[in-house]
């Protein structure tokens, strides 16, 4: 291999705010906060960073963000939103007067809503990260902050039935935003050549994790060599294929043990497992408890997070 043009690209960090923000987040479909806590949090400063597998949205209603979006820079004063795109690198700086909402939503439920908004236009892996003003769309942002408000107060119900009112508030939020994108559908195919074929190696696994296809199946069904798949996963997630596949199986199992009441064979069923005995030994593997063990670690943590304090 003749790598005399080769330049080694920086890493980015993938956050999973799961990991690094709050445990409550973790399987869940959505997540919300407020930008003022996660800001406080992260700090106003927040270096390039990215998430895998998630659409993001931030609306401020107030102050004014210095915003890098992938290669795009905008200084915007709100009222404002931001529609970031799995894999799409971003940074921005705002100063203390500035606060909103922030939502993080799982790519499954953005995907069916972008394929429905524009067919044939493979909007659901092209769509390009978005920045956009509201001022002065004064009846459109009184709908845009009743949905936040109905978001925030449902994303506080921890029962089956207030995760999927989240979801559906979320997805009509996200509709209601990028109708007021302009010359949107002939701008979805801007994405770069290597973040495209990022976003389309998550989207076959999200489609085939079941099946559970090898490297090399993917590679073909991308119609790209292994090798260069194993480039672009390391040089945008650090992580080797192989892994992201084996992390997104390991997402659904946890989802499917915290949310249903399916026992471990049967999981391990839905998810492609011919043995569940292996299908256990992988998820040791993979996070160092057993599926029954992790299954009641988090129900404790659960229950202690919603005791009432005095």
């Amino acid at each position: 291999m003749n790598d005399k043009n080769h330049h080694p690209q920086p890493f980015i960090p993938n956050i999973d705010i799961s990991k690094v923000y709050d445990a409550r987040y973790e399987s869940r479909d959505v997540h919300y906060e407020s930008f003022a806590r996660l800001a406080e949090f992260f700090g106003r400063d927040m270096q390039v960073h990215w998430h895998d597998c998630y659409f993001q949205v931030h609306f401020l209603d107030s102050g004014q963000i210095e915003l890098q979006l992938d290669d795009q820079h905008y200084s915007v004063q709100a009222p404002l939103f931001i529609i970031t795109p799995p894999s799409i690198p971003h940074a921005f700086n705002t100063k203390s007067d500035s606060d909103g909402h922030v939502l993080t939503l799982r790519q499954e439920l953005v995907w069916p809503l972008l394929e429905k908004l524009y067919p044939g236009n493979q909007g659901a892996l092209n769509l390009p990260a978005i920045c956009q003003s509201l001022s002065g769309q004064d009846k459109e942002l009184s709908t845009i902050r009743t949905y936040w408000q109905l978001i925030a107060a449902e994303f506080q119900q921890q029962d089956g039935p207030g995760e999927q009112t989240l979801a559906l508030l979320s997805q009509a939020l996200f509709i209601q935003l990028l109708r007021n994108i302009e010359e949107l559908e002939s701008s979805v195919c801007s994405v770069k050549g290597n973040i495209k074929l990022f976003q389309r190696f998550n989207f076959l696994i999200a489609q085939h994790y079941r099946e559970h296809y090898n490297v090399p199946h993917y590679a073909g069904l991308i119609g790209i060599t292994e090798s260069r798949l194993n480039d672009l996963c390391r040089r945008f997630s650090n992580m080797p294929p192989k892994r992201l596949i084996f992390e997104r199986i390991i997402s659904e199992a946890k989802r499917s043990l915290l949310f249903s009441t399916d026992s471990v064979h049967t999981i391990a069923y839905q998810l492609g497992f011919k043995d569940p005995a292996y299908f256990a030994r992988f998820f040791n593997r993979m996070t160092g408890s057993s599926p029954t063990g992790y299954r009641m670690s988090r129900v404790s943590i659960s229950e202690k997070q919603t005791e009432p304090t005095t």
